[in-house]
């Protein structure tokens, strides 16, 4: 049975990498790198290290809301991602776990 495993990376709107919100080049990463699925979450209100509590609120600009990028992916394909990518992430909260997979259709 094939170990699957699931990223999480904790970032922000705010959160850039090079010329790119940082979410952004997390993903287009994992792709080029062949992670099985990626996401991107934007929150409605949270707060991380930083303490301060960004909401959705459309009167408060500029806007840094927080977002959950979700990687999934056999293991030794996340866990490349995650050693390859410790510099784009050493701002972020970032997790690792295991998980199961149920189905996982082939395109």
């Amino acid at each position: 049975m094939t170990t699957w495993k699931k990223l999480s990376i904790y970032t922000s709107e705010a959160s850039r990498w090079g010329t790119r919100p940082l979410h952004e080049a997390v993903i287009a990463t994992a792709l080029e790198q062949g992670i099985y699925s990626a996401m991107a979450f934007k929150s409605m209100e949270g707060f991380g290290p930083q303490l301060a509590i960004p909401t959705a609120n459309r009167m408060a600009f500029p806007s840094d809301l927080p977002i959950e990028v979700r990687l999934l992916g056999q293991e030794a394909s996340v866990e490349g991602f995650l050693a390859d990518q410790s510099e784009m992430l050493k701002t972020c909260i970032v997790t690792l776990e295991d998980m199961e997979m149920a189905q996982y259709p082939t395109v």
